[in-house]
């Protein structure tokens, strides 16, 4: 099984101490991988509007268009079918169960939970996701 390895700047302190070359508060570049890799990059996938990619109209997600929409029964099933081909589509997951799509309590965003099985290990990982229309971004619980 071929091991994912993914680079990310993410907690990376770009102090002045780091610049200069002293180790203070220099926590450096970190990798992700196995299963924080394929969260991560489920997010990423998740964070881009269906056609905002470059050169790539089809990767993406259509919930950020779709989140001043009623949420009736048709819609729900556009999202759900949405997600599930992004979330299958990955060849590190096996099984995506449980799609649910709701509206958020405060009413401003949608919230997604689903469960996935990561091939390699057999995990289960439950995402719950909230698309929040006013800040714009996913905030997300993962439990492992």
């Amino acid at each position: 099984m071929a091991l994912y390895k993914g680079f990310s700047t993410k907690n990376f302190n770009y102090s002045l101490s780091s610049i200069n070359g002293t180790s203070d508060n220099d926590y450096g570049p970190y990798s992700v991988t196995d299963k924080d890799l394929i969260v991560m990059d489920l997010l990423n996938h998740f964070s881009i509007r269906k056609g905002e990619k470059l050169m790539n109209p089809n990767f993406g997600c259509i919930i950020w268009d779709r989140l001043f929409d009623p949420l009736t029964e048709e819609l729900k099933t556009a999202i759900i079918n949405d997600v599930g081909n992004i979330m299958i589509s990955d060849p590190r997951i096996s099984v995506v169960d449980r799609i649910i799509i709701e509206e958020s309590p405060a009413g401003d965003g949608l919230m997604f939970n689903a469960s996935i099985t990561i091939k390699s290990t057999n995990e289960l990982v439950s995402l719950n996701l909230l698309f929040d229309n006013t800040t714009g971004v996913i905030n997300s619980t993962i439990n492992y």
